[in-house]
């Protein structure tokens, strides 16, 4: 209903993605230079990758012209897309259907995931990579498995993928560091995985795109002060009740009290957030916009595509541990 009623309501779809997508279609197909150059639409991330207004390009194409009202509903459909593939995750890691289907529901209200599935965000190119993200982590559990080079070819191909939807896409690289291959295929699938990346921005150097911000090395004070205002504005966001309700606090407990028993979750899911996060850290400290200004708004949407490998950490622990013991340990803290 929200993709229907409010197609256009997110500024990220309008002057992001379906702005690229138009001038592809009245470009025919070609490179929108003179949007991407045009200083007019700097506010619009000239730098980010092409290939979902080129996709949105492809379906006008396919309907006879430009109709947001259809585009508005890839989302609901990611997010359906995303719910059915974590559910597929939860039962590969031998959850039982019950608690792979109370899992699957507790993380589909989630807010910013409801809201870019449609409820007045509709356009926003987050969902994408969460998608991308779940299936990478399907992927990997049977890759573990089965230890398919096709399977492996696949992963590589998602991050690919993902580097084109936004430029953190990337930041997926991190699942590659902890997988169980040899050093030299491990490292020859991190530079394929790069390639689209870099590809890019060559695009971006040789035709002089603007970038609406830059990357520098912040002074010693200013390195501090950049720290505090990360975790204090990430702290922040994680505490409004309205987008992720009591989910933090719960996860906080159960990071204190359980240790996973699980070898994927412990050596390739934990390990991989950890850098991905990292990753997401120095961009905001190495950003020429100011912490204080560009996470209050961007990090709902950080922490929603980082959501399929925390989340699935609080599954693993509350489906392991979540017993008496665990209740006891908790008196016992409480008593002490």
């Amino acid at each position: 209903m929200g993709a229907f009623f409010y197609p256009l309501a997110s500024i990220d779809a309008v002057s992001i993605w379906l702005l690229k997508a138009k001038a592809f279609y009245l470009g025919h197909g070609n490179l929108p230079l003179d949007v991407l150059k045009d200083n007019l639409y700097l506010n619009t991330h000239p730098q980010y990758p092409l290939l979902v207004p080129f996709i949105f390009y492809t379906f006008y194409l396919l309907l006879g012209g430009i109709n947001e009202q259809i585009i508005a509903f890839a989302n609901p459909l990611f997010y359906m897309s995303i719910l059915f593939v974590a559910y597929k995750v939860f039962r590969k890691m031998d959850f039982n259907q019950t608690l792979s289907l109370l899992f699957t529901y507790i993380y589909s209200m989630l807010s910013p995931l409801l809201a870019q599935g449609g409820r007045k965000h509709s356009g926003d190119a987050d969902i994408f990579i969460v998608f991308l993200n779940w299936t990478a982590i399907f992927l990997t559990l049977n890759f573990v498995k089965t230890k398919s080079n096709k399977i492996l070819s696949l992963i590589v191909f998602l991050i690919m993928v993902a580097s084109q939807v936004k430029g953190e896409g990337i930041f997926l690289v991190s699942l590659l560091f902890f997988l169980p291959i040899k050093r030299n295929v491990k490292l020859l699938a991190i530079l394929i995985s790069f390639t689209p990346f870099l590809i890019w921005r060559l695009v971006i150097f040789k035709y002089g795109i603007p970038n609406d911000f830059y990357f520098f090395i912040p002074s010693l004070g200013e390195i501090f002060i950049r720290t505090f205002n990360i975790f204090y504005y990430t702290l922040k966001e994680m505490l409004k009740i309205n987008n992720w309700y009591i989910f933090w606090p719960i996860f906080l407990v159960f990071l204190v009290f359980i240790r996973s028993k699980n070898d994927f979750v412990k050596k390739i899911i934990t390990r991989s957030l950890f850098v991905y996060s990292f990753l997401f850290f120095c961009f905001y400290l190495l950003s020429s916009s100011p912490p204080e200004i560009y996470i209050p708004p961007s990090m709902d949407r950080i922490l929603l595509q980082l959501s399929p490998f925390y989340f699935l950490i609080f599954a693993d622990l509350a489906k392991t541990n979540l017993t008496n013991s665990f209740l006891n340990k908790i008196i016992k803290f409480t008593l002490k």
